[in-house]
């Protein structure tokens, strides 16, 4: 098969200064041509602080003044909040109900933040994850105040008192992708504990975040929801759920990329780890489910592999997938290692590929890389992964963002990172 694209790259936003890097996410607000920009600084593994935002109504041909969200995270006593229900942000349009329908991932932390990433892996648990939806029957102008993604009883977050002890415990999740649906339901992804006992498979140390709950590993699961317009809400029935025992993922299952198929049939793509593994005993893949009644049940995990039956290796990042109105077909944006990876690493190169939406699979043959290391230039440390993907609503070409972490160098130099903009322009 010949070339599936074209690619170009530029300089987006610059390291605004030694040890700090500036992450840029870019989104349409509902219907039509609005975008939305974050930008925030980061300086340490997931925490990031000085967020702020601009809007653009005419399709990021001009833009808003940038608008400050928050120089540190929110705080009350001992406990911050990272994300949370908020009036920023969007999601999918659903014709039924005429709604958007915005996925919400909320991190309630003890203490201080940057320790609290760090004692986790020592097996210090300071922190609890949530996830909630928001509603917007205004294009995404404005949004409701958020409700909570329950699987189990328990209490809903009271804003008064984000340490309840009752609530950090209960129906925690990781939140995953969000989907509407050609049955006319709303399907939302979600890494939750699974109870699984084996003896054998508990003496594998396990890694964040396959420590939510013990006698569990991290699976995944959805919620798939009905507009109910007599309560102007959704009726929600949760699936089963899936894992991969912890000698395959000793981090569970995490960031779910989920999309349709052609078909109807429903495909969930996840990232695993084998951290703490052999790497060639145990090589890293990404693995997938599949749904054909709706999201409801899901079928036994597997690894995600070429048409061809070859598989391939992939390290812990996630991967996301993106139909083309161009032409037609279902791409999927991750990184392929030429080696076996151990746990995240090495996170290049960045490639794109078809999905082969009958056989369920990648076609080997139009594997295209994005970007990769150079090595004169770049050092071993490079990661080209946690990328914005966008397609612009009227060239019809997608839009990548990301950043080039630790291009130069290890800690702390790895936050020293410019980030780019990918033009990558699909051939018909």
């Amino acid at each position: 098969m010949g070339k599936i694209c074209t690619i170009e790259r530029e300089l987006y936003v610059p390291s605004p200064r030694k040890y700090v890097t500036t992450k840029a996410t870019m989104q349409y607000i509902g219907l039509g041509l609005r975008r939305e920009e974050t930008r925030a600084n980061v300086s340490s593994s997931d925490w990031s602080d000085t967020l702020r935002r601009r809007v653009s109504d005419d399709n990021g041909r001009t833009w808003s003044e940038w608008e400050l969200i928050y120089k540190e995270a929110p705080k009350q006593g001992e406990f911050t909040q990272s994300g949370g229900p908020s009036q920023g942000g969007t999601g999918p349009y659903d014709p039924v109900s005429g709604m958007l329908v915005k996925p919400v991932f909320q991190r309630i932390i003890r203490g201080d933040p940057k320790e609290a990433m760090r004692a986790i892996w020592e097996g210090r648990r300071l922190f609890s994850d949530h996830g909630f939806y928001q509603l917007s029957p205004d294009n995404g102008r404005t949004w409701d105040q958020g409700h909570l993604l329950k699987y189990e009883e328990g209490p809903d977050f009271d804003p008064e008192d984000w340490g309840n002890p009752e609530y950090l415990r209960r129906n925690e999740m990781y939140i995953g992708d969000v989907l509407v649906t050609s049955r006319g339901t709303v399907v939302i992804s979600a890494t939750v504990p699974v109870e699984y006992r084996d003896e054998e498979d508990e003496k594998v140390p396990v890694q964040f975040p396959n420590t939510y709950r013990e006698g569990c590993v991290a699976g995944a699961m959805c919620f798939v929801g009905k507009w109910n317009e007599g309560r102007k809400d959704y009726d929600w029935r949760t699936s089963n759920r899936i894992f991969l025992p912890r000698r395959v993922s000793t981090r569970g299952l995490v960031e779910l990329d989920l999309s349709e198929l052609r078909n109807g049939t429903l495909l969930l793509i996840m990232r695993g780890s084998n951290a703490g593994l052999d790497p060639l005993e145990c090589p890293g893949r990404k693995w997938i489910s599949v749904s054909e009644d709706g999201g409801l049940t899901w079928s036994p995990v597997r690894d995600l592999r070429y048409d061809t039956g070859e598989q391939f290796y992939s390290p812990a990042s996630f991967a996301k997938t993106l139909r083309s109105s161009k032409t037609g077909k279902l791409y999927c944006f991750l990184n392929i290692s030429d080696t076996p990876p151990v746990g995240n690493s090495p996170r290049y190169p960045l490639v794109v590929a078809e999905v082969d939406e009958e056989k369920v699979c990648l076609i080997k043959d139009t594997v295209t890389v994005i970007d990769t290391r150079d090595p004169e230039r770049d050092s071993e440390h490079l990661q080209l992964s946690n990328f914005c993907l966008l397609e612009d609503r009227e060239t019809k070409v997608m839009e990548l963002y990301m950043t080039r972490l630790g291009a130069r160098g290890p800690e702390p130099d790895l936050w020293t990172s410019d980030t780019y903009r990918y033009f990558i322009d699909f051939i018909r």
